[in-house]
């Protein structure tokens, strides 16, 4: 009976130090298929008219703006004018000698008609007339150098030089742009030269695009490759600094993760795998990336259930997986 006693005793000790056995962690994976990804890469773009002039002072003089920055203009409208007084006294004396000398030369010619005056004199008159009107070719030139007009049909520029500020000859007092002919000017590092392929896909604010040419040179100031892209219908300003977006190279059947699932310690970068009922540690090799996603060059087998959350998780412990619901 002693020792029957003392059996139970030794059984109900083993049950009650035998530790209880764990529950399977639920966590959150996803089945690994194949996807198509496209590298891409964001440059900074400014908005550029392909067309444009510099107004360029071509006398001496005050500046008069006729039109305010961003005024559309159609072709020979007035910009600005520079107020010369030499200039402009000089023009008007010039008009009203060549509306004498003609004058003059009418009324000889209809006197000749009748043998009223000679032919020299005819010939003078004719002659005076003609040097009136050299002098007036040559101070009207002089007078439209004080008047800028538009070249084309366009939007004025910034003023660079305020009204009433004396100017001289070779000033630049702003720009006047073609609005209807726009490009977004793109400086790519030269790391880039072997990436970039003409006709590549571009998107600009939304728009999809193609690269135009892949310059053959680089920029000698800053050692950049330069590309100008045709634009239309863009909401952006002219000097505006813009995301350009390029596609750079297409991965088909490619093994892509969440850039969340992936655990970087130091230069390495790891994965937890379910398998079996538990999680496998898979050290990965590392292709492109964005701010989600990025490509698996190896460690990672299309058809292995992937864990999102590897921060919560270790190696070897036991999982009931919960799959995205379809």
């Amino acid at each position: 009976m002693r020792y029957l006693l003392l059996l139970q005793i030794v059984i109900c000790l083993a049950s009650c130090d035998k530790t209880p056995k764990e529950t399977p962690k639920l966590a959150q994976v996803i089945y690994l298929q194949p996807q198509k990804y496209v590298e891409k890469s964001i440059f900074y773009g400014t908005v550029q008219a392909r067309y444009s002039s510099p107004l360029i002072a071509q006398t001496d003089g005050v500046l008069d703006w006729k039109s305010q920055p961003g005024d559309e203009l159609s072709k020979s409208t007035t910009i600005a004018n520079i107020e010369n007084p030499e200039i402009a006294r000089a023009f008007a004396l010039a008009t009203t000698a060549e509306s004498i000398a003609k004058q003059q030369y009418n009324r000889i010619l209809t006197l000749s008609k009748t043998n009223n005056t000679s032919k020299q004199q005819l010939q003078e008159r004719e002659q005076m007339w003609i040097m009136a009107q050299q002098a007036l070719a040559m101070a009207e030139l002089e007078y439209k150098k004080s008047k800028f007009t538009a070249p084309f049909n366009g939007v004025v520029g910034p003023n660079l030089i305020h009204a009433g500020t004396n100017v001289k000859v070779g000033d630049v007092i702003g720009h006047f742009f073609d609005l209807s002919n726009m490009v977004v000017e793109v400086q790519i590092p030269v790391g880039f030269k072997n990436a970039l392929k003409t006709h590549q896909t571009v998107i600009i604010e939304g728009t999809k695009y193609t690269l135009p040419h892949v310059p053959k040179m680089l920029n000698p100031k800053t050692h950049m490759m330069i590309i100008h892209i045709p634009i239309q219908n863009l909401t952006s300003l002219i000097g505006e600094v813009i995301d350009v977006e390029i596609y750079l190279k297409e991965w088909k059947n490619a093994v892509v993760i969440p850039l969340s699932a992936v655990k970087f310690e130091d230069e390495d970068a790891s994965v937890l795998v379910f398998k079996d009922g538990i999680f496998e540690k898979h050290e990965l090799t590392l292709g492109p990336k964005d701010a989600k996603n990025i490509v698996v060059t190896s460690g990672l087998e299309i058809g292995e259930s992937l864990c999102l959350d590897p921060h919560h998780f270790y190696e070897g412990d036991d999982i009931t997986p919960k799959y995205p619901e379809l």
